[in-house]
């Protein structure tokens, strides 16, 4: 059986689709939704569901025609805000796939972007009273205190959320922190997301007894500062924007760690070029943040954004402070991971803010010490890796010394397109600036350096052919 515009479907047009939780999580979906491809959604309504084109009109208020014509290849493509929003609340999107598909929560009286889990029943977060008065009389001695010590047994583990599985989100929180430096960010953000909506869901669905929420709380916080972060590394800074807010709020609402929070959201306001801003959340997140390496990372971060708004001054107070901070760490940097901060991303920002102040000699001897720690066997992020190669590539352009600029360029071309993060190719944009100068007009090797970037540049905004089923 059929519809009007001719697709299968197991009942008539104007029954209502009915739309599993499950297809929202599935790693398709997240990354359809990131991309705001409303072909790939309908296709998967279609294929999870059993929407039919008419159904799916019904519910988004649009034809058929439109339907039909958006889910074929090459098509009529969704672009603007006001139909995104009638197609989210048509098919009651949750807001976690809304924020994903970069449009605002549905509208609650808390205003809260993130669902709180409702509060449990007096009788459900009391542990029982040993003296409860509704107790059998009769029950005295031995007898009664077996009965409360059984009762108070089965509150104690009546969790619905065991021990084990918050471990395991822990774990697996902690693994894809680990393999932000080596994975290609758009075949890591499906899995971040899919493991927040899984630790979303233990809070909603499940009622976790209090140590266990807070713990939830703060893997989820940490959960959205990540996708935070990815999203800005592929140049979705209003998702990363939204993200980074939430995770904060998260964080506050655990009483954890902050650091991530404040990072993730004076990175973006970094990338937007909101200099002042990106300074002041660095800071903030500096004071509120323990004494960690990520403590360090903020200071740099402000040290970097204060020189790239041309404050010297509060660049270099920031640098004292990043030098303090790192002197009163011992070990712990040596791994990898989107919140470490090892000897060479240190010395990445170090190289950031000495071309940025006008000290090229002070960037490349940054750029040697990230080297040094390379060759003694440090591993290797490509994405750090490559933004050193480039802020040395401008260390020897501000000497004058284009050849060398030119070496460095021709050892970055090597890198996986899949690593050419926006970090890496906004810092390319800017060397390919600063080689427009009129001063090297007539240099035939500016003209191919520039070139170069550009290929280097379209490679990155290539679609992965692999991204589908990962």
């Amino acid at each position: 059986m059929s519809d009007a515009g001719g697709d299968p479907m197991s009942g008539r047009a104007s029954d209502p689709i009915v739309i599993p939780d499950s297809l929202w999580q599935r790693p398709q979906m997240t990354q359809a939704l990131t991309s705001r491809d409303i072909r790939t959604v309908f296709h998967l309504l279609h294929q999870y569901a059993g929407a039919s084109q008419t159904q799916i009109a019904i519910a988004c208020g649009m034809s058929q025609g439109k339907v039909s014509q958006t889910m074929k290849k090459g098509g009529r493509q969704v672009t603007t805000l006001e139909v995104f929003e009638r197609i989210a609340d048509g098919l009651k999107m949750p807001d976690t796939a809304r924020i994903t598909l970069g449009i605002a929560p549905r509208p609650r009286p808390s205003a809260s972007a993130v669902s709180v889990p409702r509060p449990r029943s007096h009788t459900e977060t009391q542990p029982p009273d040993l003296a409860d008065t509704r107790a059998d009389p009769s029950n005295t001695g031995e007898q009664a205190v077996a009965e409360d010590i059984s009762r108070l047994t089965r509150w104690l583990t009546a969790s619905d959320t065991a021990d084990e599985t918050i471990e395991g989100l822990r774990r697996s929180t902690s693994s894809l922190a680990t393999a932000h430096t080596q994975v290609p960010a758009k075949r890591l953000l499906p899995q971040v997301l899919y493991l927040h909506r899984r630790t979303q869901g233990l809070l909603e669905d499940r009622r976790p007894r209090p140590r266990h929420t807070r713990e939830l709380l703060r893997i989820n916080a940490d959960l959205l500062a990540h996708a935070a972060v990815i999203f800005g590394d592929i140049d979705l800074d209003a998702h990363a924007e939204q993200y980074g807010a939430i995770a904060l709020m998260l964080a506050r609402e655990a009483g954890a760690n902050e650091s991530h929070a404040w990072y993730a959201q004076a990175k973006t306001a970094r990338w937007q070029d909101r200099l002042i801003e990106a300074a002041d959340l660095s800071r903030q997140g500096f004071e509120a943040s323990p004494q960690t390496p990520m403590k360090t990372q903020l200071a740099w971060y402000e040290a970097n954004a204060a020189a790239l708004l041309g404050d010297r001054t509060r660049a270099h107070q920031a640098v004292c402070r990043a030098e303090r901070s790192a002197e009163t760490i011992h070990g712990g940097t040596a791994d990898l991971s989107v919140w470490s901060f090892p000897d060479e991303r240190q010395a990445l920002f170090a190289l950031s803010v000495a071309t940025r102040t006008g000290d090229p000699d002070g960037a490349l001897r940054a750029a040697e010490m990230a080297d040094t720690a390379w060759a003694n066997g440090a591993p290797v992020a490509p994405a750090i890796w490559a933004q050193i190669r480039v802020g040395t590539g401008v260390a020897h352009l501000l000497k004058g010394d284009l050849e060398g600029t030119a070496e460095q360029l021709a050892e970055l071309l090597t890198l996986d397109p899949g690593m050419r993060l926006t970090t890496v190719t906004r810092y390319l944009a800017g060397l390919d600036r600063r080689l427009s100068h009129p001063r090297y007009r007539d240099s035939s090797l500016a003209v191919q350096l520039r070139q170069q970037i550009r290929d280097f540049n379209a490679a990155a905004l290539t679609d992965d052919p692999d991204l589908e089923s990962s």
